[in-house]
């Protein structure tokens, strides 16, 4: 029913004949390999009280490449700089077996050859002034075909100026086949047509993510200095989405967002312990993403192409068996049952946010330091033209077509501000405060007007337009809040220290949402509330002996009434670290962090809970060899009550108590997940020789968890899976300039529970890397 949207863009036919080519051109060219690693991308800091919690399934992982030797060719001196360029050439040989599409979602490395690596580094010597730059590195990794590609651009020029560029393209795959799936139940036929399963995803994800960073800063080191950037970011890409009108219509979401930001800023060193900062940020947003009927796999007695939805569990009710023919190519399905003929919809939206900010931060007065921000937001959000078309059946509402039109628009205004300052009371005392502001209103209006178009047949033309329907919205949006940290902290001893704050947070929500239909005044129930939140946390280091820290802090916190469910109005946090170097060479260490969170209130009976420890040991005695372990436990649960409609009802289902306010849905739930998690690796490193290094290891990690399964043919998937790849690589430096490497990933990823009607997500896979390392 649904075709798969292609995460490969090369294909070698023969691996053995791929392998002999690959073998041939590093014996006559000699050219090289290494395993590529991604620049992360990261985010603005932002205060949070929750770990990032793992995804449920495994991410991508890289081997670590076997380490270069200490023999290094000497630099080329040309032109009065010192040259030292890299080249890493080769390709890899990858194979696998089982699910082709988990193993795009997890891996995606494919057969080819590849450009590894490259870097150039050039230093001016002497003293000789030159005109452009005395400092440039460049280097690049991933191309050729690997998912990811990363270039980095540095130059410099003394005093003049400070240049830094990056560009990371990622290809995002994501084909996880039970995920949005309906589930269709093994042999539901209707007049000899069987309803097909579902193997992939309806929400398939094949998108291309495009990155680039560019900073300037003028005068680094003078007393005024001047920064500008620029970044831009593209995602786009094929999708699949859906859209319910009587049926689960199956749609073709072609991404084309973007977002760009551009800075201005200025430095001035007022004193020598005193900075000055002005920002200008713009941020424009793009998103031209649009959405397209797919899926249609059946054709009406006249020949039009159509579909009945993909969600179809049972039979479809129509006048008659929803399938006329299954004799005909394609099957003929029953004009009476609901069905999508056409559809479309297109919303290009444009955000224009414009930021002025300025900071500062100090320490000229004695035993004082401080650090204060201000920022300011008037953005403006459009969407000047919605469009949006159905053409086919929803037979409850007798609707045969609608045409919706309209437009959208909001503004928000946004203030934060934040001072922090630090006294230093004593030698040994210290006291500090942090005060946190941050208010933003949005406002916004929409309007929309509908034109429906009766029909009981999508073989009859729809009936004539209706009088078109029309709804205006007002909506206001608004939060004020204020957070005040007050600690104090105690240098006991060289051995010992602590640490206690107090800290107070309120908030203040304000939303209205105005409706009015077909020129009606606009209506509503405006509401506000008060959120009042009182917190301590205790701090401790410790340092029994040199070589052993350890350090720890508990955290409470109360808030008077939450905005939803699962946030939390009683919270914990426990959070211990510690490290123990016995010897220069050895170092052990151990992290335990528990993160509970409760509501207790009536009907909403909401637990949550994060925690996790690791230990992990490191051992180099010497350059010859090494040793690394590490073990890791986490488990994420999560429990609430909720609210559903099922057919049938699962077992053992609970029916809604009165006075819940559940409306139509008539069972109570838990919402019960939990999914403990172990992980573990070890990795060792051999080097008997200068010119010789390899590595290997092996890493593992295994859920064993379960959730409230609402639908009788939900499986566990991933909630039980085992995920395992072990690694081998070889470095031989045959010169100074010259190494040959070869590095082998196996990837294996299974699920110990029944599949569930979808195919299979189990795979194993290798993925060998052949190079040559040049230098020069």
């Amino acid at each position: 029913m649904m075709g798969r949207l292609s995460s490969t863009t090369f294909d070698v036919s023969s691996l053995r004949a791929f392998a002999v080519r690959i073998a041939l051109g590093i014996s006559m060219c000699a050219v090289p390999l290494q395993a590529s690693s991604l620049a992360q991308e990261t985010s603005p800091p932002q205060e949070t009280t929750a770990p990032a919690q793992e995804t449920k399934t495994p991410s991508k992982e890289t081997t670590p490449p076997a380490q270069e030797t200490t023999t290094q060719p000497k630099e080329t001196i040309k032109d009065g700089y010192a040259i030292h360029q890299t080249v890493d050439l080769g390709g890899h040989i990858a194979e696998h077996s089982g699910s082709d599409p988990m193993y795009a979602t997890l891996v995606n490395l494919q057969s080819g050859p590849r450009i590894l690596s490259q870097s150039l580094e050039m230093h001016a010597v002497g003293k000789v002034k030159y005109p452009f730059f005395d400092t440039l590195m460049t280097s690049s990794t991933g191309y050729g075909g690997d998912p990811i590609n990363v270039t980095v651009l540095r130059m410099s020029k003394g005093k003049l100026y400070d240049f830094q560029g990056l560009f990371r393209r990622n290809r995002q795959y994501f084909d996880y086949d039970l995920f949005a799936n309906p589930l269709i139940p093994d042999g539901l036929t209707s007049n000899g047509y069987t309803f097909p399963h579902i193997n992939s995803s309806p929400h398939l994800f094949n998108t291309v993510r495009r990155m680039t960073d560019v900073n300037l800063t003028l005068l680094p080191i003078s007393k005024i200095s001047f920064r500008t950037g620029y970044s831009q970011n593209i995602n786009q890409g094929p999708t699949y989405s859906s859209i319910h009108e009587g049926t689960q219509g199956l749609l073709l979401q072609n991404w084309r967002n973007s977002t760009d930001n551009w800075l201005g800023a200025v430095d001035w060193r007022v004193l020598p312990k005193t900075t000055l900062t002005y920002e200008e940020h713009i941020t424009h947003y793009k998103g031209d993403t649009n959405w397209q009927l797919s899926g249609l796999n059946l054709q009406l007695s006249n020949g039009a192409p159509v579909s009945l939805g993909f969600d179809n569990v049972a039979v479809p009710s129509c006048t008659g068996p929803a399938i006329l023919n299954s004799s005909t190519t394609p099957t003929t399905a029953n004009d009476t049952c609901n069905g999508f003929l056409q559809y479309h919809r297109y919303s290009p939206t444009r955000e224009l946010f414009p930021t002025e900010e300025f900071k500062f931060q100090s320490s000229s007065i004695r035993n004082i330091q401080m650090n204060g921000r201000v920022r300011y937001t008037d953005a403006n959000m459009d969407l000047p033209n919605y469009n949006e078309y159905f053409n086919g059946l929803s037979s409850r509402s007798k609707l045969r077509a609608s045409t919706v039109t309209g437009y959208s628009s909001a503004q928000r205004i946004n203030v934060s501000a934040d001072y922090g300052v630090v006294w230093q009371v004593s030698e040994k005392v210290s006291l500090s405060d942090q005060y946190d502001f941050w208010n933003f209103r949005q406002p916004g209006n929409n309007y929309l007007s509908e034109v429906d178009q009766s029909g009981t047949s999508m073989l009859a033309a729809p009936g004539p337009p209706s009088a078109p329907t029309t709804t205006v919205a007002d909506s206001f949006l608004g939060q004020k809040t204020q957070t005040n940290t007050l600690t104090a902290a105690w240098q006991a001893s060289p051995k010992a220290s602590m640490s206690l704050a107090y800290r107070y947070r309120s908030r203040a929500l304000n939303y209205s949402l105005l409706l009015g239909e077909d020129g009606a005044p606009p209506e509503g129930n405006p509401y506000t509330l008060d959120i009042h939140e009182n917190g301590g946390i205790l701090g401790v280091v410790l340092r029994p002996t040199l070589q052993w820290r350890i350090n720890g802090s508990v955290e409470a916190s109360y808030a008077n009434r939450t905005y939803t469910q699962i946030n939390p109005r009683a919270l914990q946090h426990y959070q211990i670290h510690t490290t123990y170097k016995p010897r220069d060479w050895a170092t052990i260490s151990g992290t335990f962090n528990d993160l509970e969170r409760r509501n207790n209130v009536l009907y909403v009976n909401h637990l949550d809970h994060s925690r996790s420890a690791t230990v992990g040991a490191s051992f180099m005695p010497n350059e010859h060899y090494g040793l690394e372990l590490s073990y890791g436990y986490m488990d994420v649960f999560s429990r609430t009550s909720l609210c559903y409609a099922a057919s049938p009802a699962p077992a053992g289902a609970v029916g809604v108590p009165a006075g819940t306010g559940c409306g139509n849905n008539i069972y109570l739930g838990t919402g019960y997940y939990d999914s403990p998690t172990q992980y573990g690796s070890i990795g060792i490193t051999l080097a008997p020789v200068k010119q010789f290094r390899s590595a290997l290891g092996y890493r593992m990690s295994a859920v064993n968890g379960t959730t409230e399964f609402l639908n009788p043919r939900q499986v566990p998937g991933s909630l039980q899976s085992q995920y395992q790849t072990p690694y081998a690589n070889i470095a031989w430096n045959f010169s100074s300039a010259w190494a040959w490497k070869a590095d082998w990933n196996y990837y294996g990823y299974g699920e110990g529970t029944p599949i569930g009607p979808t195919l299979p997500r189990s795979f194993r896979g290798n993925v060998y890397t052949l190079s040559m390392h040049y230098e020069f």
